[in-house]
């Protein structure tokens, strides 16, 4: 399965690269377009790159919000399978585009996903299913193996795409097994740090780093427990 990322550049993006890049050399390809467009554009097609739509996956990370409404109609009848548009900040898409881009991606048959954070990707389609499996990316899952009551080994079966999971887990070995590793964890995900907003979003009342925060610590515990 063959990812393309379109993106404005910046750091997230380059982590998100990265990371899918090594999960499986060769299979990524990254697209950067303009960040600076006006509000309305005249022909969206024109800023999108001609090579685009030759892989399963797009992943669009920030991106103007006339290309991303533009890219099922692009790439529709091809062999894109599902478009990823993770949302670190709520103004990366707004409620009114997501609803706009998953009817124009259904309408193309292309399976639509907005995780906010990306982190928070569930595997519940089978083009989701599939490219989570293959990059190992999405909501958390580890398996922790406890020796000595220590923490001996941290497999990161799923994790975050922008490589925090993987960061986090390598921090963890060696530290008591106990009720304080969430916690520890908790800290290791600042440290790294996690790059999800921390502007307030209007529909929870709470910031996506956050969110982000409580799904790390939320599965560690829950790695934890099946470990003891």
């Amino acid at each position: 399965m063959r990812v393309e990322v379109v993106h404005t550049g910046g750091r997230y993006a380059e982590r998100v690269i990265s990371y899918l890049s090594s999960m499986a050399p060769g299979t990524v390809t990254a697209f950067q377009v303009p960040k600076a467009l006006p509000p309305v554009l005249d022909d969206p097609a024109e800023f999108l790159p001609p090579a685009l739509g030759k892989a399963e996956v797009i992943v669009a990370i920030n991106i103007h919000p006339e290309l991303l409404l533009e890219i099922p109609s692009r790439v529709g009848g091809g062999s894109v399978r599902v478009l990823v548009a993770p949302i670190e900040d709520p103004n990366w898409v707004k409620p009114g585009l997501q609803r706009q881009v998953t009817l124009a991606c259904a309408q193309h048959e292309i399976e639509s996903a907005f995780p906010k954070p990306f982190c928070s990707l569930s595997p519940s389609t089978p083009a989701l299913e599939e490219f989570c499996e293959q990059y190992k990316v999405g909501l958390p899952s580890l398996r922790i193996t406890v020796t000595d009551g220590r923490v001996a080994a941290v497999e990161v079966l799923r994790g975050s795409p922008c490589g925090l999971t993987a960061f986090v887990a390598e921090q963890l070995v060696g530290l008591p097994a106990d009720e304080s590793l969430p916690k520890r964890a908790g800290e290791f995900h600042h440290a790294y740090p996690c790059l999800a907003t921390m502007n307030i979003d209007p529909a929870t009342g709470d910031t996506v780093m956050h969110a982000s925060l409580a799904i790390l610590i939320g599965q560690i515990a829950e790695a934890l427990r099946r470990a003891s």
